[in-house]
């Protein structure tokens, strides 16, 4: 298997996880705030931790939808400069923000673990649940994680790429946008 063929797998992998657990989180979420709705005017009988559910399936649900947004080159990015240059030199600069988003992804991954790894040792439990905090928290790490592998896949991608032109591929939002519909 060659060194794409290897990331082209990975991509779709980690693609058919993360949409999976994307419409289960928010499915979920949906789930319980339409049960709490229900039940608080319904039934009368409010179901306290509802609320807190729901706050962390979403977090989770954002962390692992910030990966896809990476996947998909739809995060905001101020692209002005590499639209004013010469096609090598917007495929340089496009490498280059890879490396830096992958050591900033990097480096958050690393510190959101080792913020884990001091919530599990505190034993901190969460307010209605009572589970231990650090499940939540583990969005951050997890979220961070994904996203640099997502940015390590695109400079491969990027590098290996026959093309020049990087231009409306994965430097903007409509670039982003045209890709989606054709899908």
């Amino acid at each position: 298997m060659t060194i794409i063929g290897f990331f082209k797998k990975l991509d779709g992998i980690l693609t058919g996880i993360e949409e999976r657990l994307i419409y289960l989180l928010m499915a979920s979420m949906l789930t319980i705030v339409f049960l709490a709705v229900l039940n608080r005017f319904l039934i009368q009988l409010p179901m306290s931790w509802s609320e807190e559910v729901a706050r962390y399936l979403m977090i989770w649900a954002a962390f692992v939808g910030a990966s896809l947004g990476v996947k998909n080159s739809v995060h905001i990015s101020v692209d002005a400069l590499v639209h004013a240059i010469p096609p090598a030199a917007q495929r340089m600069m496009t490498q280059l923000g890879n490396v830096l988003s992958f050591a900033f992804c990097a480096w958050f991954f690393y510190i959101g673990a080792e913020f884990i790894g001091r919530l599990m040792d505190a034993g901190q439990l969460s307010p209605a649940l009572r589970m231990p905090i650090y499940y939540a928290y583990a969005a951050v790490p997890c979220g961070f994680a994904l996203m640099s592998v997502r940015y390590l896949i695109s400079f491969v991608y990027l590098f290996y790429e026959k093309s020049s032109d990087v231009r409306n591929e994965s430097l903007n939002i409509e670039g982003a946008m045209e890709r989606g519909k054709k899908k």
